[in-house]
């Protein structure tokens, strides 16, 4: 019995000691963007299964009315701590996420263009989040604009 009740402890201190692990730096970033659609529900899917999320809020959020969200283009890149920016032509705004339990929540809505966006891109830069739209470059974070980037 003594024996028992001693394994025990020591398969719980080792099994505890398992659950401090710390792995760090982490670079979350992604090299590319994702340029994905949104399917008949509004979902899009990353091939082959970077991420998955369902897409009608942000179109309600931008367009401020409940069209249709299918075969809508969403693009989205992760920066090194973990950050997603999205966007979509015609939208206006940058939206930059962080994920937390099973969930994107927004942090920072950036405005880019008052008139929309017309085929904005993003890359991934050694500073930042790189976004390409209307012939204008912009320097991103999970702030928002880098000040004195916007090129």
């Amino acid at each position: 019995m003594k024996k028992a009740v001693v394994l025990s402890l020591v398969a719980i201190l080792a099994l505890s000691g398992c659950a401090c692990v710390t792995l760090k730096p982490v670079d979350f970033s992604w090299s590319f963007e994702s340029v994905l659609t949104t399917d008949a529900n509004g979902v899009v899917r990353g091939e082959p299964k970077t991420i998955a999320f369902a897409a009608g809020e942000l179109f309600r959020a931008e367009t401020k009315h409940p069209d249709t969200v299918a075969d809508k283009t969403v693009r989205i890149i992760r920066d090194e701590q973990g950050y997603y920016f999205i966007t979509s032509p015609g939208f206006r705004h940058v939206y930059i996420f962080k994920s937390a339990d099973g969930k994107l929540t927004l942090k920072k809505k950036v405005l880019i263009a008052e008139n929309g966006m017309e085929k904005p891109f993003f890359n991934h830069r050694e500073r930042g989040i790189e976004l390409v739209a209307n012939g204008q470059v912009y320097l991103l974070n999970k702030k928002g604009i880098i000040p004195g980037e916007k090129k």
